[in-house]
């Protein structure tokens, strides 16, 4: 052996070492996970294999718990709720028929004051008017004198007409002999003339006598006339010095007052204005389809409805009964104006006009008719009634009123049936409930 061979040996040895522990770290780095990962699996498709099936349980159905209305049809009239306000039935301006200065007030001349019919309003001054009055009843006295006068000229003269009647007859006679003896020449002519020309003497006066009478008819005539003027004069200047006195025409309440004691007051002019306490009547607007559906059946004049005056905590409630429409229709109201007349208002009631007021109107006659909770109609057209095994059954309806929170609906619906009146999303056919 060589030195080169000796020196060669130790270094192949040396070579030779590392490769015996290379597949030993191979191994442990690869293997040995992949024998521990196919262990789990095995140890997990064991356990699988082996466990014991739990199957799941099928949920129950829900039952709801619903509140339920009874059914029950009836024959009814609705009640229509309306807004209207009251307003005057009749009211008149009070003014005073003669002019002068305001001597009294009557004690219940105030605003807003009841007044009855006949009472005192206001009193003119009568002074001018009395002192009119006294003259005017003079004139007619002196009036009735001097037909009275004249009547007993007229009087008078008819009795010399029957005295000149008598007259003539005897100078008639007289001049009838006279002609005779002046015939047989018994007496002179002169003498005959004398007795005709006494003769023509008395019937010159006999007609004068006439037309007296006549003209003393016709001053009788026209002092009747006077009589007449100064009669109706007198009328005048009664009326007028009543007129001084301002009584109420009707019972009723005084607004607007403008005047007091001392006031120079005008013919016409306005003193206040009353309000007819017994004739107070609303003002309401019927909707189109509301009064076409009440026209096309009994009509809606007469029909009768409510009026609810609500102040505060105080509600009045006073009967009426529509008694004319509008004169003109207005078509920009959606509606009919009517106007209803409050029945026997008490002197002392607190209404008045201007008030607003909630109205119930009669409505048309419904027959098989269901009052039911606004809450159990539902859409308008449906309600859900409890049939058989608690079961829901959809109805269909016809809503044909509402009063407040009930509707008046109509359908084939029994009496004594359960209307469901609780509302849920999940609410439909067939769905079960349960009433507490």
């Amino acid at each position: 052996m060589t030195p080169r061979d000796a020196d060669a040996v130790p270094e192949r040895a040396a070579l030779a070492g590392p490769p015996a522990r290379k597949p030993r770290r191979l191994f442990r780095r690869f293997l040995l996970p992949l024998i521990v990962l196919a262990a789990a699996v095995a140890a997990f498709l064991a356990m699988m294999s082996t466990r014991t099936a739990i199957l799941p349980e099928a949920p129950g159905e829900r039952v709801w718990a619903v509140e339920a209305a009874t059914a029950t049809p009836e024959t009814t009239r609705p009640r229509i709720p309306l807004f209207g306000q009251v307003v005057a039935g009749r009211s008149v301006d009070l003014r005073p028929l003669v002019a002068g200065r305001i001597a009294a007030v009557g004690p219940d001349f105030r605003e807003g004051a009841y007044i009855a019919e006949g009472a005192l309003l206001v009193a003119v001054d009568p002074f001018d008017f009395e002192t009119a009055r006294t003259l005017r009843a003079a004139e007619l006295a002196e009036a009735r004198a001097g037909l009275r006068e004249i009547e007993a000229d007229l009087a008078g003269t008819r009795d010399q007409i029957g005295e000149d009647r008598r007259q003539l007859d005897l100078l008639r006679r007289e001049a009838d002999r006279r002609r005779q003896l002046r015939e047989r020449g018994a007496i002179a002519q002169k003498s005959l003339d004398d007795a005709e020309l006494g003769l023509s003497r008395q019937q010159q006066a006999a007609s004068q006598r006439r037309n007296a009478i006549d003209r003393f008819t016709a001053r009788a005539e026209r002092q009747q006339a006077a009589i007449r003027r100064a009669e109706t004069a007198l009328a005048r200047a009664d009326r007028d010095l009543a007129d001084t006195r301002l009584t109420s025409p009707f019972g009723g309440w005084l607004v607007d007052i403008g005047v007091e004691v001392g006031k120079q007051v005008g013919t016409g002019e306005r003193v206040a204005r009353l309000v007819d306490a017994s004739r107070l009547e609303i003002g309401v607007t019927v909707p189109n389809d509301i009064f076409g559906e009440l026209d096309a059946g009994d009509g809606i004049v007469g029909r009768r409805l409510e009026a609810v005056w609500r102040t505060g905590a105080t509600v009045r409630r006073f009967p009426a009964r529509i008694v004319r429409l509008e004169g003109e229709i207005d078509a920009a109201s959606g509606g009919i104006a009517a106007f209803a007349s409050l029945d026997a208002l008490p002197e002392d009631t607190r209404l008045r006009a201007g008030a607003f007021v909630e109205l119930f109107l009669e409505g048309p006659e419904l027959h098989e008719a269901v009052r039911l909770p606004t809450a159990a109609v539902f859409d308008g057209v449906r309600v859900y009634r409890i049939g058989a095994d608690d079961r829901l059954e959809a109805v269909e309806v016809a809503v044909r009123a509402r009063e407040g929170e009930t509707l008046l609906v109509q359908g084939p619906l029994e009496d004594g049936q359960r209307i469901v009146v609780t509302r849920f999303p999940e609410i439909a056919p067939g769905v079960k409930v349960t009433v507490p």
